[in-house]
């Protein structure tokens, strides 16, 4: 074989395997999330995909983040007070809180995955979609929906969310 023919074999080879494991990847749950709603928020009930709820976690997780999502569609800061670690809660003051979540729903709330955090905390993929009025929006992306997907460190018993760092989410108006 020339060298010509050997590194054309490799390359659709190479080719073959990143394409094959991006299939094993984008499918590897068995299910597709569901469809968005084709306006507003949808239900506020927080579901699990399959590979999330066959972890151990999976429970708590989703109650926690139900009345995450609860305190913050009733506008009740103690509530969400409750679901976030204390330097969470107290970079967040209940003004500026009520202020940031004034008209804010969300909805279509699905737990994606659930992995291993560092020191034995949890990182949680979850995605979801907001409405707001538009000037209650993040002042660099100003619209009224916004579908979100967002990695939130959680920890302890119930888990807590943790404060989270630029890039932790992703967003785009929907």
């Amino acid at each position: 074989m020339t060298r010509t023919v050997t590194a054309a074999v490799t390359i659709v080879l190479a080719v073959l395997v990143v394409a094959g494991g991006a299939v094993a990847l984008a499918t590897r749950d068995g299910a597709d999330p569901p469809d968005l709603p084709d306006d507003g928020a949808g239900s506020s009930e927080v579901e699990l995909s399959p590979a999330a709820s066959d972890d151990p976690d999976a429970d708590a997780v989703r109650e926690q983040l139900q009345r995450h999502y609860d305190a913050i569609n009733e506008r009740e800061y103690a509530a969400w007070q409750a679901t976030v670690v204390p330097a969470r809660a107290d970079a967040l003051g209940e003004d500026e809180w009520q202020k940031a979540y004034a008209s804010t729903r969300d909805g279509s709330i699905r737990v994606e995955r659930i992995d291993p955090g560092p020191d034995g905390g949890l990182l949680v993929r979850v995605r979801f979609i907001s409405t707001q009025a538009v000037e209650d929006a993040p002042s660099d992306l100003p619209a009224g929906r916004i579908c979100w997907r967002s990695t939130l460190p959680m920890r302890g018993t119930p888990p807590l969310i943790e404060v989270t760092g630029g890039g932790s989410s992703a967003r785009e108006a929907c």
